[in-house]
């Protein structure tokens, strides 16, 4: 497992499925995980999560999957000290784009985001479907 943060209370990275993994999260402090793997792990009970369970197919996403994402995420976010970890299996492309989404959808600009993830792992790939349909999402909410 790896761990990715890209501010003080949002990191992303590959999948957590042992115990020990576990064990690191609740040592950096995460308190909640979106799960964007097509297989989610009994393992994470523990943590509030939500699973968006998609496959890596590089389409773009439904306007539902970035709705629940964004509401669990607020809802994280205005809980003092929560931190949150976005996982997918290898923590390059899904986990990535989520978290391109959640930076965005907080007020950050998508050059800023986008270098702000890759900052923190260079080998990202900003997959154009997911982005696409990630910004629809966002320019929805501002109309």
């Amino acid at each position: 497992m790896i761990v990715f943060f890209v501010g003080k209370r949002l990191a992303f990275g590959s999948k957590a499925t042992r115990l020990r993994h576990v064990e690191r999260l609740r040592t950096m402090g995460i308190t909640h995980i979106i799960d964007v793997r097509k297989y989610p792990a009994k393992k994470l009970d523990q943590f509030k999560r939500i699973c968006l369970n998609f496959k890596d197919d590089a389409r773009p996403r439904p306007q539902w999957f970035y709705s629940r994402a964004l509401s669990f995420y607020k809802k994280a976010m205005r809980q003092p000290g929560s931190k949150v970890f976005v996982m997918c299996r290898a923590g390059r492309r899904r986990s990535a784009n989520m978290t391109y989404f959640l930076l965005r959808a907080s007020g950050v600009g998508p050059s800023e985001a986008e270098a702000t993830i890759r900052r923190a792992r260079p080998c990202i790939q900003i997959v154009r479907g997911y982005r696409e349909s990630a910004e629809a999402y966002l320019q929805g909410l501002k109309q």
